[in-house]
């Protein structure tokens, strides 16, 4: 790994909405944000796919990005992801393809396979044959036909869609997206931020099984991660208490909004719920600079990203800029 190498820094938001939030409030602080990190020289912000949690307010993914794109300069801007299973590839790139028209050069288009919400939700949008493998894959394929030359265009074609070209990106949590992303010969972005488990192995496997593409020559890794900055390890250990709790929801079948931080939250906790916790949560790069720069490095040995995508669950903008800005300074200290 080269001590030089240039890791590019982006954001990954579900428009979280907060205990005592509005709806405009979550999607305004979600406009902020993209405005403060734009200026501390962020790479690109995506926003995933969610449906049926009261606390997430992406479900129309494309609309929000839509807003971001018109409320930023030069970010990149795009999905992280678009669950395809919701959805057909013609949609995709006719949407896409508008959106790469209005703001050219600015817009990404992560694909992910799950369908982003629960099993009744599923039922009324879910496309269920792409839960196969070959499926997903035939998939990619049409999108990049629809958003491709004119030659390489059939009977359907995508308007606006054709020669757009938005860049793909493979989205997963586990070892089947690292093989698709591999001998696709696309970048690959994984959700270490809620699957640190699977992170080492699947990012080797899209390494050792990467087939060079027209789209892509080398490995091109993005790697999610929770990201905790404050002034004071202890503050960073609060925020992060939010966080928690919004995953103990998750695993407790909840789909209230997220919660604000609470101190004494695991003083709340049965041990079980607490081992339980541990093994959910995600990489974490959380306290003050000193602290996160000993994590960072720890984790760039490990995982050796050429991006990373940080996730942070904090209800105040200001929150949200300290903990950026520590980032920004963390990453680009050599």
């Amino acid at each position: 790994m080269s001590e030089n190498k240039n890791i590019k820094l982006s954001v990954l938001n579900l428009i979280p909405k907060f205990e005592g939030d509005t709806d405009i409030q979550a999607i305004q602080r979600a406009v902020d944000l993209i405005k403060i990190v734009e200026k501390l020289g962020y790479y690109r912000y995506w926003v995933a796919e969610h449906h049926n949690f009261k606390g997430v307010l992406s479900s129309a993914t494309a609309i929000i990005i839509q807003h971001l794109l018109a409320n930023s300069e030069k970010i990149r801007v795009g999905a992280g992801g678009v669950m395809l299973p919701n959805h057909t590839p013609l949609q995709v790139a006719e949407t896409y393809g508008t959106l790469a028209t209005l703001y050219p050069d600015r817009v990404d288009l992560g694909l992910g396979r799950a369908p982003g919400t629960d099993s009744d939700t599923a039922a009324l949008i879910y496309r269920v044959q792409y839960v196969q493998t070959a499926k997903f894959i035939e998939a990619i394929g049409d999108l990049q036909r629809f958003m491709g030359a004119e030659a390489e265009q059939s009977i359907v074609s995508a308007y606006p869609g054709i020669n757009t070209n938005v860049p793909i990106y493979i989205l997963g949590s586990s070892v089947n997206s690292a093989h698709v992303a591999g001998e696709l010969g696309l970048p690959y972005s994984f959700a270490g931020h809620f699957s640190p488990d699977a992170a080492e192995e699947a990012i080797q496997i899209y390494r050792n099984t990467f087939v060079p593409s027209k789209y892509l020559k080398e490995p091109y890794v993005i790697l999610g991660l929770l990201v905790h900055g404050a002034d004071s390890d202890e503050e960073a250990e609060r925020l992060y208490t939010a966080t928690q709790q919004g995953m103990l929801k998750i695993i407790r079948g909840e789909k209230g909004l997220y919660p604000l931080p609470d101190k004494n939250f695991s003083d709340k906790l049965t041990s079980a719920e607490k081992i339980i916790l541990q093994s959910k949560m995600g990489i974490n790069l959380m306290g003050t600079k000193g602290t996160m720069k000993k994590k960072w490095d720890e984790i760039k040995r490990k995982y050796n990203p050429d991006e990373i995508m940080a996730v942070s669950y904090m209800s105040e903008i200001e929150q949200l800029r300290t903990s950026y800005e520590i980032l920004a300074q963390v990453v680009k200290e050599k």
